[in-house]
């Protein structure tokens, strides 16, 4: 068709994806409201092309006017279901990404696999495990919502509403001493822990802990613990959590378990000659570089580490609404 017009254009765009028996009467709709529009804009004085034009624009894209003549909607998931769709998202993927990736890092310690190889694998199977959560969780949900005609499975009733929580008053007191606490024992065990460590044999003293790597590592969690310490006293004076907090917790926590899970993973923490003296066997093998035991150990410092901001981000989150109520 050679000749057709903007409206022929639009009206063959606007119906090829209707039904074809609706495709007809919603076809003559939209021409006569095209007709309209445009036989009042050529009474204003335009001319009859730049009229045709002017209404087409108005009209907006021939797909939208079409899905709005059908009551087709142009939405994945709806607003019935939308919130329900991210609660229950958010549930499996605080759910299913830990226990993925604990079955994944204790499968590839067994299989004998090195802490980096460990490391860049589980990136791997978190990106393809969230992505398929994402992909299936909204795909039933879009089924549901096409099926459920946009009306929500689930009806709202008032006894969903949460219960409302006052923290105590002397909350943060309380996580400032505790933490306080904890810094003074964490430095004590540094200090002293490693000499109170028996020779598993009775015979001549040997240090537990491979003395090159504690000569450095001791110094720099010590600094590390006075940093910590700052940081409490400021947080306190400060009175609530707020995510600024949370970041500085963030890089406190990952400066501290970084280098202590690098030397467990690579086998420079615990000395040799110590382990060779142990009565089990494979000590040295399995707290040595890539060794199983030492991988969990390192997994498992790491894990601990993200505790302490993940509580802080929880923290600084219910502070920031509690602020806006009021």
């Amino acid at each position: 068709m050679t000749n057709a017009t903007l409206t022929d254009r639009y009206l063959f765009a606007a119906t090829r994806s209707v039904p074809e028996p609706q495709r007809e009467e919603l076809r003559r709709e939209i021409a006569e409201r095209i007709a309209d529009a445009t036989d009042a804009r050529l009474q204003a004085g335009d001319d009859r092309e730049a009229a045709e034009h002017a209404v087409l624009v108005e009209l907006g894209d021939p797909d939208a006017l079409a899905a709005a003549y059908s009551d087709r909607p142009l939405q994945l998931i709806g607003p019935a279901h939308y919130l329900l769709w991210r609660r229950l998202l958010k549930l499996l993927l605080a759910i299913v990404l830990p226990a993925a990736a604990f079955g994944y890092a204790l499968a590839q310690m067994i299989d004998g696999a090195s802490f980096g190889d460990i490391i860049g694998g589980l990136v791997v199977v978190l990106i393809m495990v969230t992505v398929h959560l994402a992909f299936w969780t909204t795909l039933v949900f879009a089924i549901i919502d096409r099926l459920s005609g946009g009306r929500s499975v689930l009806e709202w009733t008032p006894d969903q509403l949460p219960a409302l929580t006052e923290p105590p008053r002397n909350q943060m007191l309380v996580d400032y001493v505790a933490n306080v606490v904890m810094v003074v024992i964490a430095a004590a065990l540094i200090l002293v822990g490693p000499r109170l460590v028996p020779s598993p044999d009775g015979g001549e003293s040997v240090p537990f802990l491979e003395p090159a790597t504690w000569a450095w590592l001791s110094w720099y969690l010590l600094a590390l613990l006075a940093v910590h310490l700052l940081f409490w006293t400021v947080l306190f004076r400060h009175g609530r959590w707020s995510y600024g907090f949370v970041l500085v917790s963030l890089l406190l926590a990952t400066a501290t378990a970084v280098p202590v899970a690098w030397t467990l993973a690579t086998g420079t923490l615990f000395n040799p000659a110590y382990l060779a003296r142990t009565g089990w066997t494979d000590a040295v093998e399995q707290l040595g570089s890539g060794g199983a035991v030492a991988s969990v150990l390192a997994l498992l410092v790491l894990a601990s580490a993200a505790v302490w901001p993940l509580d802080g981000f929880v923290k600084a989150r219910r502070a920031r609404r509690d602020a806006a109520v009021v």
